[in-house]
């Protein structure tokens, strides 16, 4: 306890460690920020280089869950750097007053920084995003905001469950004609657009994959082969040990929309 005492005295040796540590600090967020955006790629641009059974993780983790690793690294930064504020802090009002010497000015300017910086770290919480509508895109897109909760009223599902799982796909020995070819063909790349437009993340649940998609939670997790008790597990956990993947999931969704449809 002494020595740490006597450390934080020493205030060369105390600046000098609170500046190492900001360095790795920054460092480490540039790093995150460059692994999520170049590495762990999202989207399109994963599909088309990895295919769309792949969910790329490090250590375990997604591209979200190190989005929240970069989060927490950003908060301690900004604590050091308010800590390098108040160690500096007599240097700083020295080196204010001659760069500003009009005090009504200097007042100015600060009460200036201080409402910007503040409003820098907390805009975040206080603005609403733009709802953007694809209509010509993907007719089954949902759009949401922040200050709209995820609400699934199941009267709205005139397809029960029970049809789902005792659906029963008839092979007809009749052969296809080049008019069924195309139409088959037209319905899998309609398919396949859905599947892309159902993104699932491995940070969410099977439950909020159902309210978000309108979809029977019941139902993903028997075409996954999932225990129906786990659907407030995370995905990224259950894919693990059920060997599906993220893809897996907007396919049940998929077919789900498709069945109800018939």
């Amino acid at each position: 306890m002494n020595k740490f005492v006597k450390f934080c005295k020493d205030k060369a040796k105390l600046n000098l460690t609170i500046d190492i540590i900001l360095f790795f600090l920054l460092m480490t967020m540039a790093g995150l920020g460059f692994l999520i955006k170049y590495t762990l790629l999202s989207g399109e641009k994963r599909n088309a280089i990895y295919g769309n059974n792949v969910n790329l993780e490090l250590l375990g983790m997604d591209r979200h869950q190190w989005g929240t690793v970069h989060l927490i690294v950003s908060i301690v930064f900004v604590i050091f750097t308010v800590l390098h504020i108040i160690f500096h802090w007599k240097m700083i009002v020295a080196f204010f007053k001659k760069l500003i010497p009009n005090q009504i000015i200097r007042v100015l300017f600060s009460i200036f920084i201080s409402v910007v910086g503040l409003f820098l770290f907390v805009f975040g919480f206080v603005v609403n995003p733009e709802q953007v509508k694809h209509n010509n895109l993907y007719h089954n897109r949902t759009v949401s905001t922040s200050n709209t909760s995820l609400q699934t009223n199941m009267d709205d599902f005139t397809f029960t469950e029970n049809k789902a799982f005792t659906t029963i796909k008839k092979n007809k020995d009749v052969r296809k004609t080049p008019e069924d070819h195309s139409k088959q063909g037209e319905k899998q790349h309609k398919n396949h657009i859905y599947i892309e437009e159902y993104e699932v993340l491995g940070s969410q649940s099977i439950s909020y994959v159902s309210d978000k998609y309108r979809v029977s939670g019941i139902y993903i997790c028997n075409e996954l082969g999932i225990p129906t008790h786990y659907q407030s597990e995370k995905l990224g956990r259950l894919r693990k040990k059920y060997n599906f993947s993220m893809s897996d999931v907007s396919r049940a969704i998929v077919k789900y929309k498709n069945i109800k449809n018939q």
